[in-house]
């Protein structure tokens, strides 16, 4: 199974997460869960694979549980 890098960043209205390993992949959403689950639903469809995810915040950066 690959394995896709998925990097998050949080501004003030929302997250929003990007892939270097899936060009031209991004999604958008207003809490840090919805976007992880963009990501898991969206980044296999792309590919239209199976996938692993590691995912990566900002240092210093709080993700809420």
């Amino acid at each position: 199974m690959e394995t896709v890098r998925v990097i998050y960043h949080h501004e003030a209205d929302g997250w929003w997460a990007e892939s270097p390993d899936v060009e031209g992949w991004s999604a958008a959403g207003d809490t840090y869960a919805e976007v992880v689950k963009l990501a898991e639903e969206g980044i296999p469809f792309a590919l239209e694979r199976s996938t692993e995810l590691e995912h990566y915040v900002p240092a210093g950066e709080r993700v809420p549980v």
